[in-house]
């Protein structure tokens, strides 16, 4: 028998071949061949890193073959991050199948993920390749998955709620997501959510055979400089602890590396599209076009390598390719008009960075200082909204009138205090305050306004406030919520009481909740904020003015509070506490404040702000100098019309006589 020289070689070469085992297929080019996106502008098309190039090296680190354990991305919204996560889910499932834990924080949220992505998600990979990695859904046999449970060969997906103790239980977890990880709050059993995440994978924490998954939009900012105070940020705190890598784009100009960020925003209010960013190493100002260029070929630098670190990234809307410079610089706008809620929202979703609430007043000396020369008792040009609050206390009734213009600055029109009893809701200092609320005031044009709304707080002398407010319309008897999440003004209970305090079939009125905390919190960063008194261009939104006539004591009192946040019994405690005895300017502007949400300060959308401002703002008186647009303004007429003839009563029938 003879045979081919070299035979056995090839043949022992073709059986070592097959026998030897495969790596597996890195998560980047597995992505790219088998996941199919599902919503979006490229809804169909299979996932690229082009259109998310930051996206490539956390791909990467998601590796079966990578040696780390946890990676950590703090991002912003809509950067492509949450698909990143589901479709790790399935690469799993297929290249490398154990037990995976996707955490959500709430039921609403976990059903909205896997309805509206991850199932679409599973259905399209299935359609695209054959493949049924994950198990149909087969009614009552058991063997399938079902909504909560995506089963697969040699493991399960387990969809999990970050709020609910038993979805965090007797589990064995080789790999986790932990998805919007910056919500996930402390357990009703005081157990944290954390923690009963990563106990579930302890079989694999010796060999370091785990890994972690997390990604957010970040959230608050306790101000320790490594994350550790209590209430901070989750995801701020992870990536606090991780190498910090951030993508580093070179200017078309000069072409020196740099991380794109808010400060370099060149902003063009009247043409957003056209704003730029300024480079940050010469003065070129970069626009949409080379940023997208810039973006595309920019890298991932570690600012903070060093042993013990994870690979932790910073994603936000400045290097992502489905925001332009035009869209953020609207966001900035829109959300500047919101207060401190809105620089909050943009801080977190366009940023991507924890927003740091101002809860400490300033020094209320510097208020002082930046007093203004506006009249007292006159409503200035801009303000649309003219609300008052008031704050009750056996001795008498404080009260402050503010003006609200469309971005939320303010001014403090007056600030008074009637002196009397108040145990008589028509005596004392009663009679005092329904006189002045029931006057006018003049605006800068000389038109005269009444209140919009007049919030009274009814915490003291309820039976009073109500009785009150119960015969004068436009004012609102108000009760302070000061929990977190209470909106600033909600829907009201009615509540039906004579000036005794007896209840009444008839007549009742209405106790409206008010959201101090909110309120609060917002007041506070309004008045850190600096404007033209201070060397700037304009007052930004949100800007408090006050007039020169108030006296330290108004400003003591409104700067009265200050915000603490401590453990008590091993749960997070937060809370608004006095700094001083009195703070009735301070619940007084609160309840203006409230008053000026209940007129649509928030809800108004720019067209109905339009039409309140030809309403509030007589056109301006036209000359022969007049530009075009001032003389065709004509002010408008009322019409004269001739009384209506009084009208003839007929005489009354006794019609009960006819029956008799």
């Amino acid at each position: 028998m003879t045979a081919h020289p070299g035979a056995l070689k090839a043949i022992a070469s073709g059986i070592a071949e097959s026998c030897r085992p495969r790596p597996p297929k890195p998560f980047l080019e597995w992505i790219r061949e088998n996941i199919e996106l599902v919503d979006g502008p490229k809804k169909g098309e299979l996932w690229s890193p082009d259109d998310a190039p930051y996206l490539k090296e956390v791909a990467e680190c998601l590796s079966i073959e990578h040696p780390c354990t946890e990676v950590s991305v703090r991002k912003a919204q809509q950067t492509g991050v949450s698909i990143l996560a589901l479709a790790w889910c399935l690469y799993l499932a297929e290249v490398a199948p154990d037990n995976i834990l996707y955490g959500v924080p709430g039921l609403d949220a976990l059903r909205d993920i896997n309805s509206g992505k991850l199932q679409p998600l599973i259905d399209a990979h299935t359609d695209r390749t054959g493949k049924t990695t994950i198990y149909p859904v087969k009614d009552r046999s058991g063997t399938g998955s079902t909504g909560s449970e995506k089963k697969f060969a040699g493991g399960i997906l387990y969809m999990a709620n970050a709020n609910a103790v038993m979805d965090l239980s007797a589990k064995t977890i080789r790999y986790g997501v932990q998805d919007e990880l910056s919500k996930w709050s402390i357990l009703p059993n005081g157990a944290d959510p954390e923690n009963l995440f990563f106990g579930r994978f302890t079989a694999f924490r010796r060999l370091k055979g785990y890994k972690i998954f997390r990604l957010s939009t970040p959230e608050l900012d306790s101000g320790e400089p490594l994350g550790d105070g209590p209430g901070h940020c989750r995801i701020d705190r992870h990536f606090q602890q991780s190498d910090q890598r951030y993508w580093h784009v070179k200017c078309p100009a000069c072409g020196k590396e740099q991380v794109l960020n808010d400060k370099q925003l060149v902003i063009d209010r009247d043409h957003p599209e056209r704003s730029t960013l300024r480079c940050q190493h010469c003065p070129h100002e970069i626009t949409e076009a080379e940023r997208v260029e810039a973006v595309r070929g920019g890298r991932m630098v570690a600012t903070k390598p060093g042993p013990g670190r994870h690979p932790g990234f910073h994603i936000d809307a400045f290097i992502s390719l489905m925001m332009s410079i035009g869209d953020i610089v609207v966001d900035k706008l829109e959300y500047g008009k919101k207060g401190e809620a809105g620089e909050k929202d943009y801080a977190n979703v366009v940023c991507a960075l924890p927003f740091a609430p101002k809860g400490n007043a300033p020094d209320h000396k510097r208020l002082m200082e930046r007093r203004e020369d506006y009249a007292p008792e006159t409503i200035p040009a801009g303000a649309l909204i003219f609300t008052g609050g008031a704050d009750i206390q056996s001795y008498g009734i404080y009260l402050e009138m503010v003006a609200f213009a469309e971005d939320r600055q303010s001014w403090c029109v007056s600030a008074e205090f009637f002196e009397g009893a108040t145990d008589n809701s028509q005596a004392g200092a009663w009679s005092l305050f329904e006189e002045y609320i029931g006057r006018e005031f003049p605006d800068a044009w000389g038109v005269l306004w009444r209140p919009d709304a007049i919030g009274i707080d009814s915490g003291y002398r309820t039976n009073q406030v109500l009785e009150f407010c119960r015969r004068h319309p436009g004012t609102y008897a108000t009760k302070g919520e000061g929990k977190r999440g209470v909106p600033a003004i909600s829907p009201p209970t009615r509540k039906s009481v004579t000036r005794k305090g007896k209840r009444k079939r008839y007549g009742s009125t209405m106790s409206w909740p008010v959201g101090t905390w909110a309120l609060k919190q917002e007041l506070m960063g309004n008045l850190h904020k600096t404007g033209i008194a201070a060397g700037e261009v304009s007052d930004p939104p949100g800007y408090a003015h006050f007039h020169r006539e108030l006296a330290e004591e108004y400003f003591q009192q409104i700067t009265s509070e200050y915000f603490e946040q401590k453990m008590v019994n091993g749960k997070f405690h937060e809370e608004w506490k006095k700094r001083r005895e009195h703070n009735h300017w301070l619940d007084c502007r609160i309840g203006a404040m409230a008053m000026a949400e209940q007129m649509g300060l928030t809800r108004m959308r720019p067209e109905e702000w339009a039409t309140l401002r030809a309403r509030r703002m007589p056109p301006p008186d036209a000359d022969l100098l007049s530009p075009a647009p001032v003389k065709v303004q004509v002010p408008i007429v009322p019409i004269k019309t001739e009384p209506a003839s009084p009208k003839v009563e007929k005489p009354r029938i006794n019609r009960w006589a006819s029956r008799s």
